[in-house]
């Protein structure tokens, strides 16, 4: 007990003689850019090596503290397991992972073009700008060999197969109730409303076009025509739209209109949205109308 309080009383030391020297306050940065500042020191006595698999629960914030991606939301444990690697980019958190101990809680700041070019490999989302800042709260809750991991890999595989079979058996109970013909079509469910006589859409097309987005019991979650303002985007550009709209508009051609279930995985799988409107593994429906097409 001692020499926990000990270890405490040294690390809030440290931390502030390093005050001054950090944008943040109570925040240390590293030689490579990264901040971080240490919340809880957990129980555990050993720290994470190259080739293990970490069990994470992570927060992710803007500079002003709006979150917007969460393990907690992703599943029914609330963590994610990564395997621990070198650092992705200079100053990222993995460098802090190195220094924690299973139960460990820290925050870090980083830079959110390289957490999302060099972690995610995904474009940077709309509501961050180059050179802004990305908060992480992070807490190890358990450090994984390979056995391990794949022992954890398999009971989730089990799980999010039983879901699959699950969320399938409902869309097709949905299809069978309503009085559309749905068809399939690369794992998604179209119905023509409108047959367009414009052109097909095309790689590098700018895309216009409004939808309707609800559940399967006929609440509406988000509208384009609500804020009459059309939806736009460079077709074939990742990132932009989620994979099932990205399919959808490849059926359509310009003045058709359509209707679309679009299963969780080619939607917004098992974390659901950000604002928690769409729970994870949930199936949607989208009415969408294709306005114009900007050829390439």
């Amino acid at each position: 007990m001692k020499t926990n309080t000990l270890y405490i009383l040294l690390v809030a030391i440290v931390l502030s003689s390093c005050w001054s020297d950090s944008r943040f306050k109570g925040y240390t940065q590293t030689d490579t850019g990264l901040y971080y500042k240490l919340q809880m020191i957990g129980d555990g006595k050993h720290k994470p090596s190259i080739g293990d698999y970490l069990e994470i629960a992570v927060t992710y914030k803007t500079e002003k503290d709006s979150v917007f991606l969460d393990s907690y939301s992703s599943n029914d444990i609330g963590m994610v397991i990564l395997p621990f690697n070198h650092s992705s980019f200079e100053g990222s958190f993995e460098e802090g992972l190195r220094t924690m101990n299973e139960g460990d809680s820290v925050s870090f700041i980083v830079d959110a073009s390289g957490l999302f070019s060099r972690f995610f490999k995904s474009p940077l989302p709309l509501f961050l700008k180059p050179g802004s800042l990305v908060k992480m709260e992070v807490k190890l809750n358990k450090i994984l060999n390979k056995a391990e991991y794949s022992a954890e890999l398999d009971r989730y595989q089990k799980i999010v197969e039983d879901r699959d079979i699950e969320e399938q058996r409902k869309i097709l109970s949905f299809i069978d109730t309503c009085k559309s013909s749905y068809q399939p079509y690369c794992g998604l469910y179209y119905y023509p409303i409108k047959q367009g006589s414009g052109a097909l859409v095309e790689k590098g097309d700018i895309v216009r076009f409004h939808y309707t987005g609800s559940f399967f019991n006929g609440k509406v979650f988000e509208s384009t025509y609500d804020r009459v303002q059309p939806m736009e985007f460079v077709f074939g550009e990742q990132g932009q739209v989620i994979r099932g709209l990205e399919i959808a508009i490849s059926l359509m051609n310009e003045g058709s209109k359509e209707k679309f279930i679009i299963p969780s995985h080619l939607a917004l799988g098992e974390g659901g949205s950000s604002t928690g409107i769409i729970p994870p593994y949930t199936s949607v429906i989208y009415e969408i109308e294709l306005l114009n097409l900007t050829k390439k």
